[in-house]
């Protein structure tokens, strides 16, 4: 369980950190595609560390590096390396989309081999789907900062979520805080840290940000990959 947790927790961030929107998930003929965002390009690294500490005191600590690119077109490119606090030269997964095209492609550059799968886009017309309130949350906006690196800024908003005593078995009331910088400009979150006592402490810090445009051969599939079909491990089918 520990393991879905972080890996849910790091893929979260790292998704937010290039879709600010929604994404739908679909079948095995390809995947809806969330918002996409054109004419505001940028690169960073993000790190998802968390860390828990246990009944007797041990401590446990990890982090995931991700390498993020999105080009004018609305293009982007994810390559993540987990276990570690810094992206390397060659990370476990590429992850390219292309809303253009209408491909998106997961690429092992370990084995030289990669997956295609279609992109559809939401229907025309449709909403993001909105949570209900939740009664025992409180949201409040905090002071801005200016993004390193660039002339923007990003939104700060820090939430608070009280689970009442008794609610889930627990004693006493469990109180979760949350902060999230956001910036309006990029449509991607720069910092964000969560601190909840059942999971511990979570957070996602993007740093080395450039708005230059990325090389356009980052959104491109590499040579010399071998194309696997079949359901994926997450259940998709290739194209």
């Amino acid at each position: 369980m520990k393991i879905c947790l972080v890996a849910l927790l790091g893929l979260s961030a790292a998704a937010l950190a290039q879709r600010p929107a929604w994404n739908f998930q679909g079948g095995f003929r390809g995947l809806f595609q969330g918002k996409v965002v054109t004419n505001e390009p940028y690169s960073g690294t993000g790190v998802t560390t968390s860390k828990r500490t246990l009944s007797d005191g041990n401590t446990i600590n990890e982090s995931n590096c991700v390498a993020l690119y999105r080009d004018t077109s609305g293009r982007t490119r994810r390559e993540e390396t987990r276990n570690s606090a810094t992206c390397s030269a060659t990370p476990q997964t590429i992850l390219i989309s292309d809303p253009v095209a209408g491909l998106q492609y997961v690429i092992n550059p370990q084995n030289k081999t990669y997956r295609q799968f279609t992109i559809r886009t939401p229907p025309a017309g449709a909403t993001p789907p909105t949570r209900p309130a939740n009664p025992n949350q409180v949201q409040t906006a905090c002071a801005s900062q200016p993004i390193a690196g660039t002339s923007l800024t990003a939104q700060c908003t820090q939430t608070v979520t009280t689970i009442p005593a008794g609610q889930f078995g627990n004693t006493q009331a469990i109180t979760i805080t949350s902060t999230r910088l956001y910036s309006p400009d990029l449509q991607i979150v720069i910092q964000s840290s969560r601190n909840d006592p059942r999971s511990g402490a979570t957070t996602y810090q993007l740093s080395n940000i450039s708005t230059a445009e990325p090389a356009e051969s980052l959104f491109q599939l590499p040579s010399g990959l071998t194309l696997q079909q079949g359901p994926s491990p997450r259940g998709r089918r290739a194209l």
